[in-house]
């Protein structure tokens, strides 16, 4: 019985004396812990928001990796810490909080939230002094007020004792105002001259449009407004058919129809593409050569006769492929052979025309030493 009450006594003192010396190592560790972080934030001052942050990562049990720190001062200081706060850490520089351990903020918190208070505090501080730097006193507002000097007005003693308006040093200066004036009537002049060029042109209306057309043209979308603006400004504007996008052999009421159809969608109330008011006044212009019956004659008499060219050049073509065939499979035709021969070159003007006799060169470059002595 005496032997297990020693043998309890003495796990009682070790327990004791392992709890004293566990006592007597964190306080330890709290005062290094607390010197590393009054260390830190006397040499990175600018860190302290950021370092809570990264300990209350650490408490929250995520692992934390320092090696991303370009400074390597503070990573070998946040070591310091780290080793000190007893965190586990890995080869590649992770560290981590180990079960069972307190809290690394419990420890070290309240250096880091005083250093923040105080912060603020000198921040506030400083504002405030600053503001009562800027602005008189009562008592130096009285004395201006009482005891002007000789030679100024009151109203100019005050203003010599208020701050001078600070300077713009970023950024272009404003425009002076008269300036401006005249850029904003300029603007209203060019819209004024737009919006008259559109009525202008909006007189070649006749009659209101068919409903059906109408309703043709409002259901077309975004795209397909901006895809005929490109298309209406994109054609040579000497092509008054492509502009509007018909066949030179329409009739004139299906080119009417088709007018009113695009000047509905690019109209610059309807489509809201930069260049809508250039393509309304091209259509407009294209619209109103075609009505003109005289220069639409001339117009389809010149289509007419380049399009009576071409398909003769393709006849012409295609007889010369049939002819050369013929002569391939030893076939031949009254014509082939004028069909197949070579189109006679325009004449060359002779050679005597253009080339001295032998003896004018001669006499020409008698001519021309004697001018040069």
């Amino acid at each position: 019985m005496t032997r297990h009450k020693r043998r309890k006594e003495k796990q009682e003192k070790l327990r004791m004396r392992r709890k004293r010396r566990d006592s007597t190592t964190s306080s330890e560790t709290q005062e290094s812990a607390k010197n590393i972080i009054e260390t830190i934030l006397q040499t990175f001052p600018s860190v302290a928001a950021e370092l809570k942050q990264l300990l209350q990562m650490v408490d929250d049990g995520q692992a934390v990796d320092i090696s991303g720190i370009s400074d390597r001062t503070l990573v070998k200081q946040l070591k310091k810490l780290f080793a000190s706060l007893r965190l586990k850490s890995s080869e590649t520089g992770i560290y981590l909080l180990p079960s069972k351990a307190h809290p690394t903020l419990e420890l070290v918190g309240p250096v880091i939230l005083t250093y923040l208070v105080s912060q603020e505090q000198q921040v506030v501080h400083g504002v405030a002094q600053n503001h009562e730097q800027s602005t008189p006193s009562n008592a130096q507002f009285g004395k201006t007020m009482n005891k002007p000097d000789e030679g100024k007005s009151v109203e100019s003693s005050v203003n010599d004792d208020l701050p001078a308006p600070r300077r713009r040093l970023i950024g272009p200066e404003m425009p002076s105002s008269a300036l401006l004036a005249a850029a904003a009537k300029l603007t209203e002049a060019e819209a004024a001259l737009r919006e008259a060029e559109v009525e202008t042109d909006a007189d070649l209306f006749i009659g209101p449009p068919p409903p059906a057309i109408v309703a043709e043209a409002e259901s077309a979308n975004e795209a397909e407004r901006f895809d005929e603006i490109t298309r209406i400004l994109g054609v040579e504007i000497e092509n008054l058919y492509d502009v509007l996008g018909v066949n030179w052999k329409v009739s004139s009421d299906n080119v009417k129809k088709r007018y009113w159809k695009l000047s509905l969608m690019v109209h610059p109330d309807k489509c809201s593409h930069p260049q809508a008011h250039q393509a309304f006044v091209a259509l407009n212009k294209a619209f109103k050569d075609i009505e003109d019956p005289d220069m639409r004659k001339a117009l389809d008499d010149q289509i007419q006769k380049k399009e009576e060219q071409e398909e003769m050049k393709a006849e012409l073509r295609a007889m010369r492929e049939a002819a050369q065939w013929r002569k391939l499979q030893g076939i031949s035709m009254e014509g082939d052979e004028e069909l197949l021969a070579e189109p006679e070159l325009p004449p060359k003007r002779e050679e005597w025309m253009t080339t001295l006799p032998p003896e004018r060169k001669v006499r020409a470059s008698l001519i021309l030493v004697n001018n040069l002595n």
